[in-house]
């Protein structure tokens, strides 16, 4: 099996391949006509996959269960975007339409070491690409349209959730979110400068990230 390599043909053609399928998807999404069920069977689909990497990664990876938490925060939207898509509760919604903006960063730099067709492969471009389906979902089908308040929102979230996980992580010796220190990997926190001040300008870059998302139902008021 062939090892993933960042910025490589491949990972180009990773992104290329998925950003059509997803759009394929939308496209599918906003033409079928029971769209609850649309929202909820895919929903379903990749909540069924997540697992099955998890249940892999354990049983034959070995992984240990600390390390297997859904506490990253591409993860942690994985389960705001699926009860969403499922409930259709706003609160979800507006996590799931905010917290997505990390998908990019993540997708720009995967955590993944193995090609396609690996399972462990198109669970993490699945569920990313996901994340942007439920995002343009949430605002085209489900008709979500935040406003400033549902930002602060999102944003108040999402820095309680780092609290949290910080010491979840002190706890169990991890390093969910990379709130404690930096990935192994190459990442763009390698240019933010050592801990504790990446951490200040990621908490700048969320919020602008966060603004931009914002941007096109604030022009629309106006």
């Amino acid at each position: 099996m062939n090892r993933f390599e960042l910025f490589s043909k491949e990972h180009f053609f990773y992104l290329a391949a998925y950003s059509l399928i997803t759009l394929i998807f939308i496209i599918i999404s906003l033409k079928v006509r029971d769209k609850k069920s649309f929202a909820r069977n895919s929903a379903t689909i990749i909540g069924i996959l997540k697992l099955s990497e998890l249940a892999y990664r354990f049983v034959i990876l070995g992984d240990p269960i600390r390390f297997l938490l859904p506490l990253h925060l591409c993860n942690l939207t994985l389960i705001m975007a699926i009860i969403a898509m499922i409930t259709k509760n706003k609160f979800f919604l507006n996590l799931t339409y905010f917290w997505s903006a990390g998908t990019i960063f993540a997708l720009l730099t995967p955590e993944v070491k193995i090609n396609f067709p690996h399972l462990l492969n198109i669970s993490f471009f699945s569920t990313h690409f996901y994340l942007i389906f439920s995002a343009v979902y949430c605002v085209k089908v489900f008709n979500f349209k935040p406003d400033f308040k549902n930002l602060l929102k999102a944003f108040k979230y999402v820095n309680l959730a780092f609290i949290i996980i910080f010491f979840i992580n002190l706890a169990l010796k991890t390093n969910y979110m990379f709130v404690n220190y930096k990935p192994t990997f190459k990442s763009p926190l390698d240019y933010m400068g050592p801990w504790p001040y990446y951490i200040i300008v990621l908490e700048i870059i969320t919020f602008v990230c966060f603004l931009v998302m914002y941007l096109p139902f604030y022009t629309k008021k106006r």
